[in-house]
């Protein structure tokens, strides 16, 4: 068993199906059920169980991930502490980002921090933002960039702050809003509690959800056909020209704010690649005015 074995075990058991694991893994199917066999026979128990839909790890099969998880972390750890030198920054680098920062923000700064450090071998995951928290407290990658103020003891610096806004084809009557269709974007808990506290700050009944969606572009394209409003992230704005982006206010008067932020270790500057990264993006926030404009 090798660290590519581990590999595949940790993929597998993210996955939970064949077909995806060798897409993600750049391998063939029959490839990944001989090495599972060979493993099984080497080890003298079953791994997996195939099921209709994908497969289910065996109590056995979760021990070994378990174990696959602590190596590979200690390898890359590793890596990156004998990768490092005085000279140049070398290392590895895993980074976890939400679909908005990664969508709107991140690809140019990822670029040009590529374009600084190319020794530097670099990953990213986007995703709901509590999806990549939880990969970050699992210690899956090294830098978290997640919307909302998460619960962290450690490192984070503020990055961006935008206006959460009601999307609809036109100017809508604000007094009329709990009666009008609602196109329901399923995002990340704690955004959704913040959508939460602002429409009950302003309306006694619920939201006339008529659609609900996982992806913010099928719910852009819903709003832009007439079908009812929406309710996302200001920077939405750049792929949908042609829709009114309305800023929410709670009944106070105070805007209604989406915060992301840069998680990170107290130990981060041990490892070239981390310091290197979180050294960039904390000159970057120094560098940008403030993105809110209401």
């Amino acid at each position: 068993m090798n660290e590519k074995d581990l590999l595949l075990i940790k993929t597998l058991f993210e996955e939970k199906n064949i077909t995806h694991t060798a897409k993600r893994l750049f391998i063939s199917q029959p490839a990944i059920s001989d090495r599972i066999h060979k493993l099984e026979t080497e080890l003298n128990c079953s791994l997996i169980v195939r099921q209709p839909r994908g497969i289910s790890f065996t109590s056995e099969g979760e021990l070994l991930y378990q174990y696959a998880i602590r190596h590979l972390q200690d390898y890359d750890q590793l890596k990156a502490t004998l990768s490092s030198d005085r000279s140049t920054t070398r290392g590895v680098l895993k980074i976890g980002c939400s679909n908005i920062f990664s969508k709107y923000k991140l690809p140019p700064l990822l670029s040009k921090f590529i374009e600084l450090y190319p020794e530097v071998d670099v990953s990213m995951r986007s995703g709901y933002s509590h999806n990549r928290f939880k990969d970050f407290l699992e210690g899956n990658i090294h830098v978290c960039i997640a919307r909302g103020n998460h619960n962290w003891q450690e490192q984070k610096t503020l990055l961006w702050e935008e206006p959460l806004c009601l999307f609809s084809k036109y100017p809508p009557d604000w007094n009329q809003i709990p009666n009008m269709p609602y196109i329901h974007y399923i995002t990340d808990p704690m955004l959704q509690n913040v959508l939460d506290e602002w429409w009950y700050s302003l309306f006694k009944t619920p939201p006339k959800t008529i659609i609900e969606v996982d992806a913010m572009d099928t719910a852009l394209k819903l709003v832009q056909q007439n079908l009812g409003y929406t309710l996302l992230s200001q920077s939405c704005t750049i792929d949908t020209p042609d829709l009114l982006a309305s800023s929410l206010y709670y009944k106070s008067g105070q805007p209604v704010l989406r915060s992301t932020y840069m998680y990170y270790r107290n130990n981060y500057e041990q490892f070239a690649a981390t310091k290197a990264f979180v050294d960039f993006m904390n000159l970057y926030t120094q560098d940008q005015p403030n993105d809110v404009t209401l």
